[in-house]
């Protein structure tokens, strides 16, 4: 028996998620250097290791306000889902950190590897889902009679505090966001917690000739 089915033609992609490349590339601290490099290597990206430390570098710097790991693993690996935006800042880059061009054949690859919200990224993958772990924190009875002494010795501190109750009802009804927010302001508070541990820069910090691995 003769039919028709008439199927719809999908000729154009709206993509879900646009980002701008760097102009110069990323950069991939130390500590992450090995196993990223591995991975790039993979994919025959070019890359290459800074034979020299590098201060007072202006690099955006991507801060998770959300980190989502999925209910259970996929593939072997725990998924994680990134909200945040990137911003800039002055950091010292260590030797021995990744310097990944943009400027190569595989542009979109790395983009599609190292930007944190990309859906196939290393990110995406549960790479680096140790830096969305808070592992230090204080006891709520020692965290109170910090916030107190922080409220007493900072009137600015104290008129913001006043503010977001004001503005935010769930902020006020929660007794750990109100920790929370003496915490984050505390000089005991992990910098790094929620930072994704890959830079962009503008600029060129590797030698001029990088090894296709």
């Amino acid at each position: 028996m003769k039919q028709t089915w008439r199927v719809p033609l999908h000729d154009r992609v709206t993509p879900a998620l646009v980002v701008k490349a760097p102009l110069g590339g990323y950069v991939v601290p130390v500590a992450w250097a090995a196993e990223v490099g591995e991975r790039l290597a993979l994919h025959g990206l070019a890359f290459g290791p800074l034979h020299a430390a590098c201060e007072a570098v202006r690099v955006e710097a991507f801060r998770a306000s959300r980190a989502q790991f999925a209910a259970t693993p996929f593939e072997g690996r725990m998924r994680l889902r990134l909200e945040g935006r990137w911003q800039r800042e002055t950091r010292d880059i260590r030797a021995g950190a990744l310097f990944v061009p943009i400027a190569q054949p595989a542009a979109r690859l790395v983009l599609h590897l190292l930007e944190p919200q990309a859906p196939d990224s290393l990110s995406a993958w549960g790479f680096f889902n140790a830096c969305y772990e808070q592992k230090e924190s204080l006891e709520p009875y020692v965290a109170e009679q910090i916030a107190r002494e922080m409220l007493a010795g900072s009137g600015e501190l104290a008129a913001e505090f006043a503010r977001r109750l004001a503005a935010d009802p769930a902020f006020a009804a929660s007794p750990q966001a109100r920790l929370g927010f003496f915490l984050r302001r505390h000089a005991s508070w992990d910098e790094q917690f929620n930072l994704y541990p890959v830079l962009r820069v503008d600029e060129l910090l590797a030698p001029a000739a990088l090894p296709v691995k």
